[in-house]
């Protein structure tokens, strides 16, 4: 092989990896999403059905947790999922393991609740598409604060999202086939 093909083939790796890297940097994105616009569809292309999570409250298998899920979120007026600052590292081509720091927080009637924490995934290719095959997330910190005010506290001039769903016109769908 001449030098070029080398070069070129270690390019093209570089580019693929590249590629990867982007794809669960979005799906880290879509996480939150789905969560915050109870958008169960987005979550399931974050997720293989068979994806073992453990949250401490529940450890099993994503399809199990899936309502759970989506009944804590319901229950909040507004919610936040921020993952930040991944760390992905690939063995071989088709699987990564990923740690990033999580924000997430939200308000039920009277208080304001915000956590801060860490997910450990797993990620692997299947039939080409990249989604979580393991996730275990650990709480670093956690702070709660009644507030009988309206939400959104002292800034009642500024729009929030009251509902939260795919019906929601500020909504628009950002899922693995789109972006």
């Amino acid at each position: 092989m001449s030098d070029i093909e080398t070069e070129l083939k270690a390019l093209r790796r570089d580019v693929e990896r590249m590629k990867s890297k982007d794809k669960i940097v979005q799906q880290l994105t879509r996480y939150g999403r789905g969560q915050e616009w109870l958008d169960v569809t987005l979550m399931n292309e974050v997720f293989f059905e068979d994806a073992f999570v453990d949250f401490g409250f529940f450890t099993g298998i994503w399809r199990d947790y899936r309502p759970i899920l989506m009944e804590l979120e319901r229950n909040s007026e507004t919610t936040f999922h921020l993952c930040a600052a991944p760390q992905i590292e690939f063995e071989g081509d088709d699987k990564a393991y990923v740690e990033c720091y999580g924000i997430a927080g939200g308000r039920n009637k009277e208080d304001t609740e915000v956590f801060g924490g860490r997910y450990f995934h797993t990620f692997e290719r299947r039939d080409g598409v990249w989604k979580s095959a393991r996730c275990v997330y650990v709480l670093d910190w956690h702070t709660k604060q009644h507030d009988d005010g309206p939400a959104g506290g002292s800034h009642p001039e500024i729009k929030m999202v009251t509902d939260r769903s795919p019906d929601n016109p500020l909504f628009r769908r950002m899922g693995y086939g789109v972006t």
